[in-house]
């Protein structure tokens, strides 16, 4: 390769057990505080009613429909780079980093203005008929500043597909941190004795600035400081099907699994609204932001399988994928054992930031019920998750998408069938669902993994384990 290797690189390209740890970490420290700042954008939303909570929770699967093009991209784009850095091919590696940009950049422009003219009755269908003008103060900043958002993203993608997993966790620390700085200032006039008083179009905004601060980190190593191991070069840029098909290949799947996932979310809103009104939309909402945040380390470990697996991928040891994955599964499973554990014993006082309010208050037992049976089954969601990210990570996007199809569409008939018999009746539905779903999804992934090591075998010529 034209340029030396970095450590980061090195440590991609070493001992998977150690690399995963090495991604992991700093992407899991980057994800507690981004859950922190959703957590905490949550309780400011608190004190604006109940009203303003079930809006929050009828936009959040548009916004992650946003935020699930951007990390698809960005997941393809990872793929791609990371195979050719572990073909020892640095020219196509910084080729696929520009190509990833420009595909970013061209999304960023035909999406924004689609979903801004398409918001409000988007919404309405959405099941924020009732509370449309919330919904939309929300939306509208989060729509029409698309591309911080998606600009951030491949940016973040980019540093972790060259093991530089630390400055992708600053460059989401920081905007984080930012955000609850900043959230109660555009939200309130007088929580404070000062601020602007925008409500929910003041927390959008928040979050948009703070994203953007974010962006301009990243651009500073690239651009500015040059540091980084790949390198974007526009100069003589050319477009390479090869590369864009490799990008595609796997984001357009990821994309896709994001945006189903929100469909899935919409329409279990609709559900919710039907067995309970929009107070079961602030429970389900609400709760599912805890259990995200709980769910962090296997998100980290997930991610982490994507760049390692696909250098292990792109220099055919097929050995390192086993080890890579099989550690993912046992280390995640672990966590979440003990999570779940701790979850069920402390849920009333981790509620409390829900309920704190009067306004709110009436909603703690339902919460509850969702979040101590939510215990039972996230152990079980490591298979899926990490699967999913194993097939990702080998270009293998179809596979991916038809887990995430699987183990979430499974939900919705199993729920919708049980709206007469009461909300704790379907969060019994979403337990099934989310045990079922991923147990299936893992043996897939250990089967994949089974056949890459007898491939591997076959090559160096020993026998099958």
């Amino acid at each position: 390769m034209e340029d030396p290797k970095t450590k980061d690189v090195e440590t991609l390209l070493g001992d998977p057990k150690k690399a995963i740890v090495a991604m992991a970490i700093p992407i899991a420290i980057a994800m507690i505080a981004q859950s922190a700042n959703n957590l905490i954008d949550a309780v400011w939303v608190v004190r604006l009613g109940s009203d303003a909570m079930a809006a929050v929770g009828v936009v959040f699967p548009l916004f992650f429909i946003i935020i699930g093009i951007c990390n698809g991209i960005g997941i393809g784009a990872a793929s791609a780079i990371t195979k050719r850095v572990g073909q020892d091919n640095k020219i196509d590696a910084d080729n696929a980093t520009t190509h990833a940009l420009v595909l970013m950049i061209i999304a960023s422009l035909i999406l924004t203005p689609i979903m801004l003219l398409i918001l409000r009755p988007l919404l309405m269908v959405m099941g924020g008929a009732d509370i449309i003008d919330e919904c939309y103060d929300y939306a509208m900043p989060l729509c029409a500043g698309m591309f911080v958002f998606m600009i951030s993203s491949v940016m973040s993608s980019v540093l972790r597909a060259e093991g530089a997993a630390k400055r992708s966790m600053v460059a989401l620390i920081i905007p984080a941190l930012i955000n609850m700085a900043i959230a109660p200032i555009f939200i309130y006039d007088d929580l404070l004795g000062f601020g602007f008083g925008w409500g929910l179009t003041g927390a959008a905004i928040a979050i948009l600035i703070s994203s953007a601060i974010g962006m301009f980190m990243t651009f500073y190593w690239y651009f500015a400081k040059k540091d980084t191991f790949l390198k974007f070069r526009f100069k003589g840029f050319k477009h390479d099907p090869v590369i864009t098909k490799d990008i595609l290949r796997v984001g357009l799947p990821a994309a896709m699994e994001m945006m189903i996932l929100s469909l899935v979310s919409i329409v279990m809103n609709l559900i919710l609204i039907q067995a309970a009104g929009t107070d079961a939309v602030a429970v389900y909402s609400s709760d599912w932001r805890l259990i995200q945040m709980l769910m962090i380390p296997i998100m980290g470990i997930s991610a982490a399988v994507v760049p390692v697996c696909a250098a292990a991928y792109g220099a055919k040891r097929f050995d390192k994928i086993r080890e890579a994955y099989l550690y993912s599964l046992k280390i995640s499973i672990s966590f979440m054992i003990l999570l779940s554990i701790i979850t069920a014993i402390f849920a009333p006082q981790m509620l409390t930031v829900f309920t704190y309010d009067e306004s709110t208050a009436h909603l703690k037992g339902d919460m509850l019920d969702f979040l101590r049976i939510s215990c039972i089954f996230m152990p079980f969601m490591a298979f899926g998750i990490v699967s999913a990210s194993l097939f990702q990570s080998m270009g293998m996007g179809v596979r991916s998408l038809i887990s995430t199809v699987f183990r979430n569409a499974l939900m919705l008939p199993i729920c919708y069938l049980l709206i007469d018999h009461g909300l704790k009746a379907i969060w019994w539905g979403v337990a099934f669902a989310e045990i079922a779903g991923p147990l299936l999804v893992g043996i897939w992934g250990l089967l994949t993994v089974r056949f890459l090591i007898r491939q591997y075998n076959n090559v160096v010529g020993t026998r099958s384990v």
